[in-house]
């Protein structure tokens, strides 16, 4: 194999595989990199993935971009870092921005309501708020203990940063677990440009959501 040796097809298009960071499926063989950029799966159905089954995804990514372009999504979250979401309450729907998933502004993640079955929200790994709390109490009692600590904390400490983690399940063929980190500073989390309301929200609908309890209420902003 020399310097001039015959490049591989993309697999899914038969288009040249060219660049860095592309993708990789099934027994290793590399997808184009108009192949690999549209994908937004959890990593492991990769390692078994099939041409025929990108084929498919990609086409369910097509469509997810239809129905995010028609849809009305009157309330965001755009405060907390790392993460926007946006909600139609007509429409039934709730879109997630965030690198873990697909950071992708013009065709994010969209699920509908009853696609969405589980959550959670931790504090490192404690958790802090699910689908068992009633109300804010626990979620609004962890970022006091948060914001306490935020006080007693030197700024430019290490110690100033924090970070928790949103779970949620859904009856998605390609997201059935997701799991999204939100790193932030202990001195961001109240205050001017504080996004602790915005997260006490956002928890509030997901919960709504799941348990199907969505009334006419506004969420966010």
């Amino acid at each position: 194999m020399g310097l001039f040796s015959k490049k591989e097809a993309c697999p899914v298009c038969g288009g040249e595989v060219k660049g860095l960071f592309l993708t990789k499926i099934g027994d290793k063989q590399i997808l184009c990199k108009n192949c690999s950029e549209p994908i937004s799966m959890d990593k492991e159905l990769l390692k078994t993935a099939t041409p025929e089954f990108i084929r498919e995804h990609l086409d369910y990514r097509r469509k997810n971009a239809e129905k995010y372009a028609a849809l009305q999504w009157t309330t965001k979250f755009t405060s907390i870092p790392g993460l926007q979401v946006g909600i139609d309450e007509v429409g039934k729907a709730i879109y997630l921005i965030h690198d873990d998933l697909h950071d992708d502004k013009e065709n994010p993640v969209v699920l509908s309501f009853n696609q969405l079955t589980g959550y959670e929200l931790l504090r490192r790994k404690k958790t802090v708020d699910d689908l068992e709390t009633a109300g804010r109490t626990v979620l609004e009692t962890g970022l006091t203990a948060i914001a306490e600590a935020a006080r007693l904390v030197n700024n430019e400490s290490s110690e100033n940063y924090d970070y928790f983690q949103l779970k949620l399940t859904a009856n998605d063929p390609y997201w059935s677990e997701i799991n999204l980190r939100i790193d932030f500073r202990l001195d961001r989390l109240y205050g001017f440009n504080g996004f602790s309301d915005e997260l006490v929200e956002l928890c509030r609908m997901l919960k709504s959501i799941i348990n199907r309890e969505l009334g006419h209420s506004t969420y966010g902003q």
